[in-house]
């Protein structure tokens, strides 16, 4: 097998070890390829890239921001009536 369907096959399956879905002999043959090959080492980055720069993570990421917002504020909040209550 030559480099490229090596890279070929890393691509294909690369959603997959990611989910850990592949089995470990393939996870092995996966790590070594990623460590050998110059195509193949900055995959994670390169997807991570663009997931990050899509409308969808954006709109998630300031989900995740307001929802912590609202519990930190429902905790202060019950801890405050909480005092108030034994006082």
């Amino acid at each position: 097998m030559n480099k490229k369907d090596e890279c070929s096959i890393y691509q294909s399956l690369y959603e997959l070890y990611v989910d850990e879905e592949v089995e470990e002999e393939t996870v092995k043959w996966m790590k070594n390829h990623e460590k050998t090959c110059e195509n193949c080492r900055g995959t994670e980055e390169k997807n991570m890239e663009v997931i990050r720069n899509t409308e969808d993570y954006q709109k998630i990421k300031s989900i995740k921001i307001v929802t912590f917002i609202m519990y930190g504020f429902f905790l202060a909040l019950s801890i405050w009536m909480s005092i108030w209550y034994l006082w």
